[in-house]
């Protein structure tokens, strides 16, 4: 692949981002009350939602990371994609549709039906920044990466180009305009991922598991180039990584917002269902993908592929177009893609955050007017763009897309996991127990990741010249032991508060959590 300027790639790029733009034009136009920017005034379909969901959820990390961890390290990589798979199974059975008939704008407004609102939303909002700035890093590293290997804009720029234009999605257009340019960017994803595979089994082989023989005999792992602790030392990093995955979607807040777009409990439940089909067809596809760029391009195209193996997709792109206008036409498809995907999933992201600053804390904290809202949640997102895009300029490109955003899943799921679900369905749940589950989780997290061998050994030289850099703590992902500190922190804080029991909250949860008693009725669908 070339470093310089590609101009089919930003021809490409550039008519894409502009289908985007003109959905956000007339977003814009129906966006006026802060139900129609945070959820698209609760109108949308199960079949759109769920698209939309997908497409939250296909992000950067899963486009290049997982086909980059395929491509270097085998099964290590395909366990990410298939457990990722089984996501939303999780969400579709545990809390979609209780959440749906419980919340109005973000999950807060669940936990806040039977508990006091105050502490739980502004414990809710920390943990959903922490976490939204941990996955917009994931994605501002795959923009830089990007535009710096395949446009040749320099990699700070190329950051800066990334978050401007993420930004007028969210600022214009709000949850309406995301909405459809995730629905936009799922289907073109899912289409360039489809062509690509009809090439792999065209140029390389009809029968995919001739095209796996060829990866293990290209890898310098060899036959346990299928076996998996390639990528880490030791099973339970396997183990902590699978369960990091599979819990992510149950604590993301972008992702659990989107339950809210739909006007019922059964349009949430088809809105996972959309959106486990096409999670899973496209994780198994992307891991094929990156396994075919170890059979075509063998230990030669690590160099391209770089340090994180984010580059290994375009790479074997181009070596499936081969040297003209076809191979010129189909890296510019998968940039354009790739662009468009981290863009909307950057919107996503901010909007969760700038929900949880406008809605939780200045509406329903600090009982400021709900019309301020907008307003509001404007100036959060670009504060936190901009914190974001400093952050990732100060760590640079090298990271893998998928390590980073899944230090945010597991965040998430350590925050957030153990407060809803306790919330759902331990009568014996307080307040305080939800303020420190969500503290003990998030904290534990954040510790566990800062001395763990993905970012210790280049902490522990900035901290002091005498530490080791040999890390703490022996797990890359801290899931199995900050998640049990959760649950932990929740029965804790219940049996410590001193908060009066109401049983009569908790039934009235429950109803409605299986009925929607209570539900606005007066919202129509989208057709």
């Amino acid at each position: 692949m070339s470093d310089g300027f590609n101009t089919t790639a930003v021809i490409v790029s550039v008519l894409l981002l502009a289908t985007t733009f003109v959905a956000t034009y007339f977003a814009s136009r129906r966006t006026r009350t802060s139900a129609e920017f945070w959820t698209a005034g609760g109108a949308m379909t199960g079949r759109k939602n769920g698209t939309a969901i997908a497409g939250d959820f296909l992000s950067s990390a899963s486009l290049l990371g997982y086909a980059g961890l395929a491509y270097l390290y085998g099964m290590d990589g395909i366990v990410y994609a298939i457990f990722a798979c089984g996501i939303f199974l999780m969400v579709m059975f545990l809390i979609a549709e209780k959440l749906r008939n419980l919340g109005r704008f973000t999950f807060a407004d669940a936990l806040a039906t039977r508990l006091r609102s105050g502490p739980v939303r502004v414990v809710s909002a920390i943990s959903t920044l922490f976490i939204c700035i941990f996955y917009l890093l994931a994605q501002m590293v795959a923009g830089g990466v990007l535009m710096e290997a395949l446009a040749g804009i320099d990699f700070s720029w190329g950051v800066v180009i990334a978050a401007v234009l993420m930004l007028t999605y969210v600022l214009f257009g709000g949850m309406l305009a995301t909405t459809w340019l995730q629905i936009i960017k799922a289907v073109a994803l899912m289409a360039v991922v489809a062509l690509l595979v009809i090439l792999v089994l065209i140029r390389i082989d009809p029968n995919p598991l001739n095209i796996v023989e060829q990866a293990i005999t290209q890898s310098t792992f060899g036959d346990n180039y299928l076996a998996t602790g390639n990528s880490f030392e030791g099973s339970w990093n396997i183990v902590s990584m699978a369960v990091a995955v599979t819990l992510s979607a149950v604590g993301l807040p972008h992702v659990l917002m989107r339950f809210f777009t739909v006007p019922d409990a059964v349009e949430a439940r088809k809105s996972a269902i959309w959106a486990i089909s096409l999670i899973g067809g496209f994780n198994v596809l992307i891991a094929f993908l990156g396994i075919s760029a170890r059979a075509a391009l063998g230990t030669g195209g690590e160099e391209i592929a770089g340090k994180g193996g984010n580059l290994a997709l375009p790479a074997l792109t181009v070596w499936l177009g081969g040297d003209g206008f076809t191979g010129d036409l189909l890296l510019a498809l998968v940039v354009a893609v790739s662009i468009a995907t981290l863009l909307a999933v950057s919107a996503g992201l901010v909007l969760s955050a700038s929900s949880a600053v406008a809605h939780d804390l200045w509406s329903q904290t600090f009982h400021r007017p709900e019309r301020e809202e907008i307003t509001v949640g404007r100036i959060a997102a670009v504060s936190l763009v901009i914190i974001t895009v400093g952050v990732t300029l100060a760590i640079g490109g090298t990271q893998n897309v998928t390590f980073l955003a899944t230090l945010a899943t597991s965040t998430a799921a350590s925050a957030n996991f153990p407060v809803l679900i306790m919330t759902l369905l331990w009568r014996r749940m307080r307040t305080l127990g939800a303020v420190i589950g969500a503290l003990s989780g998030l904290v534990t997290s954040l510790a566990l990741i800062l001395t763990g061998p993905l970012v210790w050994p280049s902490l522990a030289p900035l901290l002091s010249d005498s530490l080791s850099t040999t890390a703490p703590f022996p797990l890359a992902f801290p899931i199995l032991l900050s998640v049990p500190a959760g649950f932990l922190g929740c029965i804790v804080g219940s049996y410590l508060s001193r908060e009066k029991p109401d049983d009569a909250a908790f039934d009235e949860l429950q109803v409605r959590a299986l009925t929607g008693a209570g539900l606005d009725t007066t919202k129509t669908l989208a057709h």
